[in-house]
């Protein structure tokens, strides 16, 4: 039986002449991606990836970015080998380091072309051919891609709505995908992502923070497929989540086939596996059967190391897992739920640390938490601090931080899952945070009943409530459980309206953000405010006149047909209006029925 290994493989480009394109949403100034006062638009997103020589970079501002502007299906954005694309920037930064991720993953690639939906949506967002892991793609949501050109997947164009990677017949395609979400992608094979290593070829990403959550595969793989028969499909994922993805047949998160001689083994660190279903194989199927299904050869057997497996389901066989022709499952300091976990469905080895009691999520039915973001600190998947998990995973060759950006070992040993424990994951607890206007000046307040190592406030200001800028720093009091009362003062307050909020930071370097708050025209507005608006996916509601309990709020469209309630706590509200047609929505208190906001969704 020949074994094809798993590849990793650098290549450094030195370039003294590299050059960083800019390019938002519409285009700046010029319009030659030189700065960010001169962006590309984002029609041209694509041509500036082609532009870029090795070790060039391009940034990507906030904001939805299209496979095209044509009704043609076959038309993908693609990453190149020695580039760098980086997403999520304000459009501010002159500095890689000065990005932050505030909600999650906020450049949107998008398949939506066409009609509203998805049914003619392109087949892929990204799709890749000969890359090695110098091909950089970093800060961005995926999302849209519908592969579904043949209903048994026998076209390249049912596989990977997300991402596919193409290295068949001796090919190599093994991008770098970091600090990225692919969501609401269907395919055949591999909804968020397809690895095709067929016949000698290596389809090997190495795929770091990354979050594969609601893809739709109809035959196998509703997160990720890696096709390694007869060659590699043995991708190296770290500190990701696999959350509430579907297969209606095989695979509600991963398929790995290593039949044919191949090899479908990735390794996986740090990851969760979560709420996702099948029929046969809620979690992982495995499988090394050959075509035919009369003999088995090669190798699938995934490496799990400090991952989680719960809440996985299967209408059939295997919740969590599922084996094919004698494949294997090796996990190791795992926290797995092995009920109906049945022969040969079963972990291969002795299983060294593993765990199987149930751990105590935060909420494991909400993943990116009540307000919407993933990547903050009401994460629903985060172990609690007396959870089974929590310092009970193997240290040897662990990134330095874990998901969010936090140092991966806070204690002397590193916790399961893709989260690591913040002890107090608020180090400061607020009582309010509010804002007045006097005499042409903003005056901002905010009031806390506790801090843990908190090292400063950074005021945020913003003229359209989205992108924030830095207007200064207060010291925080360190460590105390005695309430503190702070103020700052914005003498440079031009406009008639303008957002706030703060970014606290402690010791260790991590931080949080507040809710946010406006001031208008010489007072706190006494309604609602939305922004952005019009909206394309997702509108921000803030309710100046609410402090704290439940808001409750009703959405109807223009003709007065309720949509949905919504029920949230606190002054700012995130409503998702992704899949909503366009037009003109109504948004209105339950209770009252006052206060009534358009809001205009544009595609």
């Amino acid at each position: 039986m020949k074994i094809y290994p798993v590849l990793f493989l650098m290549f450094v480009f030195s370039n003294a002449n590299a050059v960083t394109r800019y390019v938002t949403p519409a285009g700046a100034g010029l319009q030659n991606g030189t700065s960010w006062v001169n962006a590309f638009p984002g029609t041209s997103l694509q041509a500036a990836i082609n532009a870029s020589a090795p070790g060039d970079e391009v940034w990507v501002m906030a904001g939805t970015y299209f496979t095209t502007t044509l009704n043609n299906r076959s038309i993908y954005f693609s990453m190149l080998n020695g580039v760098a694309i980086y997403g999520s920037f304000t459009g501010t930064e002159t500095l890689l380091s000065q990005r932050t991720f505030t909600c999650g993953f906020s450049s949107v690639l998008s398949a939506e072309i066409g009609a509203p939906g998805n049914a003619d949506n392109s087949y892929h967002v990204i799709s890749n051919g000969s890359l090695n892991n110098t091909a950089i793609l970093d800060g961005f949501t995926i999302t849209g891609g519908n592969a579904n050109f043949d209903v048994l997947g026998n076209d390249s164009r049912s596989h990977g709505g997300g991402m596919i990677n193409l290295a068949s017949n001796g090919g190599l395609c093994s991008p770098t995908v970091r600090n990225c979400l692919f969501t609401n992608n269907t395919a055949v094979f591999g909804a968020g992502m397809f690895n095709n290593g067929f016949n000698t070829g290596n389809a090997n990403p190495v795929i770091t923070n990354c979050i594969f959550s609601q893809n739709l595969a109809t035959l196998g793989g509703g997160g990720i497929d890696n096709f390694g028969y007869g060659g590699s499909a043995s991708p190296a994922i770290t500190n990701s989540i696999f959350f509430s993805n579907t297969s209606l047949s095989r695979a509600g998160a991963m398929y790995c086939w290593g039949g044919g001689n191949g090899n479908a083994s990735p390794a996986i660190l740090n990851t969760a596996f979560i709420n996702n279903t099948a029929v046969d194989g809620g979690g992982i199927v495995c499988d090394r059967t050959d075509f035919g299904g009369a003999t088995n050869s090669g190798t699938a057997t995934p490496v799990i190391r400090n991952c989680i497996f719960r809440g996985n389901t299967a209408s059939g066989t295997g919740p969590q897992f599922y084996t094919l022709g004698g494949a294997g499952f090796a996990a190791t300091y795992t926290l797995i739920d092995i009920t109906n976990q049945n022969p040969p469905h079963t972990i291969s080895g002795a299983g060294t640390g593993n765990i199987f009691s149930a751990p105590s999520f935060l909420n494991i039915a909400d993943a990116d938490g009540a307000d919407n973001c993933w990547l903050t600190n009401d994460d629903g998947l985060q172990l609690q601090l007396t959870s089974a998990g929590v310092d009970d995973g193997e240290n040897s060759g662990l990134p330095a931080t874990d998901i969010r950006g936090f140092a991966r070992i806070l204690n002397s040993t590193v916790d399961i899952g893709p989260y690591e424990l913040v002890n107090s994951s608020l180090p400061v607890r607020y009582i309010s945070f509010t804002g007045r206007q006097s005499g042409g000046i903003n005056i901002l307040t905010w009031v806390t009943a506790g801090e843990t190592t908190n090292s400063f406030f950074e005021v945020q200001r913003s003229d359209n409530g989205i992108t924030f800028s830095a207007i200064g720093t207060v010291a925080g009091a360190g460590t105390t459980q005695q309430e503190q009362r702070y103020e700052f003062t914005d003498r440079y307050a031009t406009g008639k309206v303008l957002y706030y909020r703060l970014k606290q930071s402690d010791a260790a370097g991590q931080f949080s953000y507040t809710h946010i708050i406006m001031l208008k025209s010489g007072e706190q507005d006494k309604t609602i405010t939305v922004f952005p608006n019009p909206v394309v996916s997702t509108v921000t509601v803030f309710l100046h006149h609410h402090y704290g309990g439940t808001a409750e709020l009703d959405l109807y469209d223009k003709e007065g047909r309720l949509i949905k309630s919504i029920q949230a706590s606190g002054q700012t509200i995130q409503i998702d209006m992704s899949g909503f047609a366009p037009g003109i929505y109504l948004l209105a208190e339950k209770i009252s029925g006052k206060a009534i906001k358009l809001i205009k969704v544009n595609r």
